[in-house]
């Protein structure tokens, strides 16, 4: 059997912290991208982002735990600590050598590198804050989270830009399927930080929006990148496994793929033919069709180059259905992260559980151009059985998901 059973969802995001909050939010098409107030934006050509601000460790866990780990970590472990507690496992009654984490990122504790790095060129090398330098590694959340629950199986980091965490859903997925464990806790984290924020900006591929605070923030399609911040993990055991435990089961995932295209430093595959290929291997190792999907997750962001490319591929591999082709683009309400992917996941597992759509708009407001007007379309409960979900990185990578419920 290749079903791999989602049995723990823990969520801190935008859109609110724990995963009942941003359900919540999430149906409701509510936004988590607003006026940025932890640091100052006053040099940059935007001032906004999906940023979390109602975040407390000590919800999660006691201070003596907390106190010198980075905000990237706390923010992976106070997820950790839902989702298991979600699932019902107790990993101290489980032999903790079976159970794997697997994190993705896009920059680790990028505040806590530009904070070292200060440091180092402020008082010299012997200067340098030493306990600053542990969380500078991507792989700090991951390890924070076996500590805090004495996991001992397998530990890994994924950094791949805008599919780190679809990697590490990935990799867990191999892991369970070859039985080198028997859970896996897999999602992916990332943080908004004055450095990574900078950077983006020198770039010029933020959405240039200033805004001041109360005023309305409508990011256009094509306008540029809107950053965002936040954490999700999920509990992934064998189907039979979970059934056996009697284990709630959000859903399945019954089939993921990832295809590598050729683009440019910074740029994102232009005609998305490994995306297309992607998505339809993805299908057809479901075994499904098309028409079969019920709804579409993709990983558009604002961006002048990925929105239109999801546009032309999933219009052209969906061209048979006969209804309008509407999709969620979930990033346009929790911002850009390497570690969304484990966020959108557990938005789209949510769907299946109470069946329940998730917000839509248009496929034809992924192009950008001004006659498509933005809606979001809410939906009461209806009948879902599978999910797509797709994501595109800049440097040519893509991924595919396909969801089901169980």
């Amino acid at each position: 059997m290749t079903d791999i059973a989602i049995t723990g969802i823990g969520l801190i995001t935008p859109l609110g912290v724990g995963r009942e909050a941003f359900w919540e939010n999430c149906r409701k098409a509510k936004t988590g991208i607003k006026k940025i107030k932890s640091f100052d934006t006053g040099s940059f050509r935007s001032n906004i982002a999906a940023w979390i601000d109602n975040f407390e460790p000590d919800q999660f866990m006691p201070s003596r735990f907390y106190r010198r780990m980075s905000r990237i970590s706390r923010m992976a472990v106070g997820a950790s600590v839902e989702a298991l507690d979600d699932s019902g496992l107790i990993p101290n009654t489980t032999d903790s050598e079976k159970i794997a984490i697997v994190m993705g990122t896009a920059y680790g504790s990028s505040s806590h590198v530009e904070d070292f790095y200060v440091s180092l060129l402020k008082d010299g090398p012997r200067g340098a804050q030493p306990f600053l330098f542990p969380e500078t590694v991507p792989n700090a959340p991951a390890s924070h989270v076996a500590i805090f629950h004495g996991i001992t199986g397998p530990n890994s980091t994924f950094c791949q830009n805008e599919i780190s965490a679809e990697n590490a859903i990935l990799y867990a997925r191999n892991l369970l399927l070859q039985k080198v464990v028997d859970v896996a806790l897999a999602g992916g984290v990332d943080e908004l930080s004055a450095m990574q924020y900078s950077c983006y900006d020198a770039l010029g591929a933020l959405n240039k929006i200033r805004v001041k605070n109360g005023e309305p923030i409508k990011p256009e399609p094509g306008g540029g990148l809107v950053l965002g911040e936040g954490a999700g993990m999920l509990v992934m055991e064998r189907f039979d496994s979970a059934i056996k435990r009697g284990a709630k089961v959000y859903g399945i995932l019954r089939s993921g793929v990832m295809a590598g295209g050729i683009a440019a430093t910074g740029h994102y595959e232009v005609e998305g033919e490994q995306m297309g290929r992607a998505v339809s291997l993805a299908i057809k190792q479901a075994a499904m069709r098309p028409n079969e999907i019920d709804q579409i997750n993709v990983s558009a962001n604002f961006s002048r180059e990925l929105d239109p490319m999801e546009q032309r591929q999933l219009s052209k591999i969906f061209s048979g259905s006969s209804r309008n082709l509407a999709v969620t683009p979930l990033k346009y309400l929790i911002g850009d992260s390497g570690g969304a992917g484990a966020i959108r996941a557990a938005a789209i597992l949510l769907s299946l559980h109470h069946q329940t759509p998730l917000p839509t708009v248009k496929i034809e407001c992924l192009k950008g151009e001004p006659y498509h007007s933005m809606v979001w379309e809410i939906y009461s409960t209806k009948k879902i059985r599978a999910v797509l979900m797709t994501t595109s990185t800049f440097g040519g990578a893509s991924t595919s998901m396909v969801f089901i419920k169980n």
